[in-house]
């Protein structure tokens, strides 16, 4: 069986889009999951290349589970929280970028309010809400490629 797939997208020039590369780095230093893990603070999955990454992706792990995380935008009510989709994610829709979708699970964490300017709340969210967040993910996602179900 093939390994699964974490990519960890965004970039730590930005607060709040620095949540997929912090749960990155602690996958890979703190967890050791095993797992491919892509994205990272030093080698960061972001919108210059993503595309790349996807490619990578198709052709090196055409038959693994891909789990993709991101940072997000979404209701003030919902900020703090983490959300799953069944469906990948589209990286970069804050900023109203087309990057296309990634990964066979989708794990966003809201880290600010959508607003008229996205690039603005991503810049203001709180480190300390990013980094509680990433943490977070982490152990899920930790704990479950440990202990998956079936086992």
């Amino acid at each position: 069986m093939a390994l699964p797939v974490i990519v960890c997208i965004g970039s730590v020039g930005v607060v709040g889009d620095a949540l997929g590369p912090l749960v990155g780095d602690l996958l890979r230093d703190k967890y050791q999951v095993p797992a491919y893990v892509y994205g990272g603070v030093k080698r960061p999955v972001n919108g210059v290349n993503y595309r790349e990454y996807r490619a990578h992706l198709e052709k090196m792990h055409p038959k693994s589970l891909i789990i993709a995380v991101d940072a997000c935008v979404g209701e003030a009510k919902d900020v703090g929280k983490i959300k799953y989709t069944v469906e990948g994610l589209k990286a970069g829709e804050a900023l109203n970028k087309n990057l296309g979708v990634i990964g066979d699970i989708g794990v966003m964490g809201v880290v600010a309010p959508r607003s008229e300017n996205n690039l603005r709340s991503l810049m203001s969210a709180p480190y300390s809400l990013v980094e509680k967040m990433s943490e977070k993910i982490a152990y899920k996602i930790n704990s479950l490629l440990s202990h998956p179900f079936g086992r």
